[in-house]
């Protein structure tokens, strides 16, 4: 119902002192409406609402969930599949009436926001009191989406090809405990570090002669994989 919605559109014009006014719902309906000869005054009342009508349309909804991350300097948003779209989600938004934080990652069913001004949250209750169609209030800081499917969502792993006097930096997108390895081409395990409640680490590549090989990582909850090419 919210994609619906947020499909609705509206066209006016002015013709022969009559308002004409063009509703579109894409792909579900089309209205065309003309009305009797009315003021001037009327005309610009309707207007007036129209605009205000689709703005509020347009505004995107609360996201499922919510959880700050980084000492308060970041807060991720879960969606279900297919409710919303990352050109629908709102650039900026205010938290706790104090704080602004910037959209700098978008998925299908993630976004990550960074503080932009303002004081870090503190703890895990929070509200967005601007940026959405509602304030939208947060507590828990549990996000109900898998670990490893946003991992493989958000998961930067760069240099790639990886050239001389460079290392291995990885960002996760959220912190997590991981092991982490890295296989040659045959299966050999050539790396091995683990990682507490960090969104970004780094590998030397001093070891690593030229050539292809596996990143994996993993913890009890699943693993995700990475090929990795080395080209010094």
């Amino acid at each position: 119902m919210k994609l619906a919605q947020r499909l609705f559109c509206k066209a006016i014009y002015i013709q022969n002192n009559q308002i004409n006014v063009f509703i579109v719902r894409k792909n579900v309906y089309f209205y065309f409406v003309k009305s009797k000869r009315i003021t001037m005054k009327q005309i610009y009342l309707l207007i007036i609402f129209s605009i205000f009508s689709f703005s509020k349309m347009n505004a995107e909804a609360c996201p499922d969930a919510g959880t700050t991350s980084a000492g308060g300097t970041q807060i991720y948003f879960s969606y279900p599949p297919s409710t919303s779209f990352c050109g629908d989600r709102p650039t900026t938004i205010e938290v706790n009436s104090t704080t602004t934080f910037t959209l700098v990652l978008c998925f299908e069913t993630t976004s990550r926001y960074d503080l932009t001004s303002g004081p870090a949250i503190v703890g895990q209750d929070f509200t967005v009191t601007s940026g959405f169609d509602s304030s939208c209030s947060y507590s828990g800081g549990t996000l109900p989406v898998d670990e490893f499917a946003f991992l493989n969502e958000t998961l930067k792993v760069y240099p790639n090809p990886l050239t001389a006097g460079a290392n291995i930096k990885l960002s996760f997108g959220l912190p997590i405990k991981a092991d982490i390895n890295i296989y040659s081409v045959t299966g050999k395990q050539v790396y091995h570090s683990v990682v507490a409640n960090q969104d970004k680490t780094e590998i030397a590549s001093a070891n690593l002669a030229n050539g292809i090989y596996m990143l994996k990582i993993s913890n009890e909850g699943g693993s995700t994989t990475r090929k990795i090419v080395v080209l010094k």
